[in-house]
């Protein structure tokens, strides 16, 4: 119940990066699968599920970039 409150308190753009990030697992599920399967269009599912998986943990530092230089110092 304690990761659900936290969660409920996260700001708008954690809770968007988050969700970014798991629709890269999905991507990256979907796309191990075409590509098991012969399909061509596997290797671009995977390519931008890479993408956003990047772009989402890139957001997340970015926007508690604050937070992450208080932990550090």
């Amino acid at each position: 119940m304690r990761t659900f409150t936290a969660i409920m308190n996260m700001k708008k753009s954690n809770k968007l990066m988050l969700k970014l990030i798991f629709l890269s697992l999905w991507g990256a599920i979907l796309g191990g699968y075409f590509k098991i399967t012969g399909n061509p269009n596997g290797d671009y599912i995977l390519i931008m599920a890479i993408l956003f998986k990047f772009l989402g943990i890139a957001g997340l530092i970015y926007f508690n970039r604050k937070k992450i230089m208080e932990f550090l110092s």
